[in-house]
């Protein structure tokens, strides 16, 4: 039988495909299981109690070593054989026991072989990430029409996720919903799980924060948040309309539901009448034209409906190259419309606690489709509409040139020009100049004390490496906790602790 390697679909979007064996793991890839010299617990939850203070610490009784039923696409003798009890919804979840640098190592793999007569016809495999509440923090993607009797390796794109402790196990679900797998138990082997880099060998840029918008929320969408009510608006011919409740808010309501996903404490405001902003929000996604696109959430821009979505201070400390994309789309069911493609935002930034200016972006947005109609009143251009286009805004100078460097941004984001847009997967990503090293306030050492003149304390550290703002090495140390800094000029350093393969940066002020 031919080897078969699929990738899993985000929303239209495909993710990496690898010419490799699936079941390689090179030296920059992280290997989670191979059921072999790779062997985690694997559960059934993750939680005892509904307090969700106790982690299940018993492997699921669903789960069997068995040998590999067709090691000819899958080189591993061994696998995991996985009887899916009946059920409209069964997860198997795996804790991780490392810290994953999602820049470092984005695609997420897993082999499924689905048994012929034990399995529907055609399977399907949803991937989410988990933090150490339980709560998926980031949706991996879904594949469907899986065979039967064959190795299908399926990759799920979390490159923009930041990476953290907190996402600490990943969830892998086969078949809910599906009719056979209701009423029936269901047999699958499954194998070669982990994370891998990708395939050009270059780094993504570190993620500040990826804010996706959620998914869907029942209550928000039914319109019963606090908040929510039928806003009024005035319509091109001068008629006042009203839309909602569902769907229309505020940011606040929507952050209180758990609509926003990065951790950023978002606003929405009108600027003009200081006041609080309708804030447009959507459970369900539509198409994207990029990789890696959430499929979930996402907030709409409108001419009537004015208001800007702003941040407070984000700490950028130790990043370059700044730059904000996100998917805009237009979705006006309408595609003859021109104005679709000069559906602009206006997007704003402030440094440092600076004043705020325009920054600007050379992508290309929504485009003409090269397709031409006649409705009985002339040939009409058709636009791309009900599609995520992927667009870019480096942070610049007020000027216009690269932005040097910033501890803190603020950003504002409103409606410019153009039709009513979308936008989703709001991602903000820099280079760090610590190449390699994760971009996460949980990787945080606290440099004591600081400003320094003779030392700094690094307690139970095993190895301290002292670099100057450019990257050099300037101090090496091991198996010290205290580390002499008298030898250094003046001025910041970034100092990077190791301690059993965890790394921290801390930022250290030399007088």
């Amino acid at each position: 039988m031919k080897r078969k390697i699929l990738t899993l679909l985000f929303s239209g979007a495909l993710a990496l495909a690898y010419a490799q064996d699936a079941s390689d793991f090179g030296a920059k890839d992280i290997l989670i299981a191979n059921f072999e010299d790779k062997n985690p617990l694997v559960t059934d939850s993750l939680w005892m109690d509904t307090l969700k203070t106790t982690p299940v610490t018993v492997q699921s009784a669903n789960i069997t070593l068995a040998d590999n039923p067709f090691a000819v696409e899958n080189t591993s003798p061994t696998a995991a054989k996985y009887v899916r009890a009946a059920g409209g919804w069964r997860s198997i979840y795996i804790r991780l026991n490392q810290s994953i640098v999602f820049s470092q190592t984005p695609n997420f793999q897993v082999q499924v072989y689905p048994v012929a007569g034990k399995s529907p016809a055609k399977s399907n495999i949803s991937i989410n990430l988990i933090n150490d509440k339980g709560e998926i923090v980031a949706v991996g993607g879904y594949k469907d029409q899986i065979p039967q009797d064959e190795w299908t390796t399926v990759t799920a794109f979390l490159g923009k996720n930041k990476s953290s402790v907190k996402f600490n196990a990943i969830q892998i679900s086969i078949n809910n919903g599906d009719s056979v797998a209701k009423t029936e138990d269901t047999e699958y082997y499954i194998d070669q799980i982990g994370f891998k880099a990708p395939a050009d060998g270059v780094e993504l840029p570190a993620t500040v924060f990826y804010e996706t918008f959620g998914g869907y929320i029942a209550d928000w969408e039914n319109g019963k948040i606090p908040g929510q009510r039928a806003y009024p608006y005035v319509d091109n011919n001068g008629v006042t309309k009203f839309d909602g409740p569902g769907e229309y808010g505020t940011a606040e309501g929507y952050a209180s539901v758990g609509g926003f996903t990065s951790g950023i404490p978002f606003k929405f405001r009108d600027f003009a009448a200081d006041s609080v902003g309708t804030f447009i929000a959507r459970g369900w996604g539509m198409g994207a034209k990029y990789k890696g696109a959430s499929g979930g959430g996402r907030m709409q821009f409108r001419s009537k409906f004015i208001g800007t979505l702003e941040t407070g201070p984000i700490d950028v400390s130790g990043n370059t190259d700044l730059n904000l994309s996100f998917g805009l789309g237009t979705q006006l069911w309408w595609p003859y419309n021109s104005e679709i493609a000069n559906a602009r935002p206006k997007v704003e930034i402030s440094v440092d606690g600076g004043n705020f200016y325009e920054i600007y972006s050379n992508s290309t947005f929504l485009q003409f489709t090269g397709e031409q109609v006649d409705l009985g009143w002339g040939l009409m251009d058709k636009y791309e509409d009900e599609i995520f286009t992927l667009v870019e805004y480096p942070f610049t100078t007020i000027e216009g040139a690269p932005l040097p460097k910033a501890s803190t941004i603020n950003l504002r984001m409103s409606y410019k020009s153009g039709a009513d847009f979308w936008i989703d997967d709001l991602w903000l990503s820099g280079k760090s100049v610590l190449s390699g090293v994760s971009n996460t306030k949980s990787d945080v050492f606290r440099v004591y004390p600081n400003p320094a003149v003779s030392y700094i304390k690094t307690p139970y550290a095993q190895k301290v490496v002292i670099m100057d703002l450019n990257g050099r090495v300037v101090l090496n140390a091991q198996n010290t906790d205290k580390v002499s800094v008298a030898s250094l000029a003046s001025g910041v350093y970034f100092v990077k602790v190791i301690n059993d393969g965890v790394t921290k940066i801390g930022k250290l002020v030399k007088e």
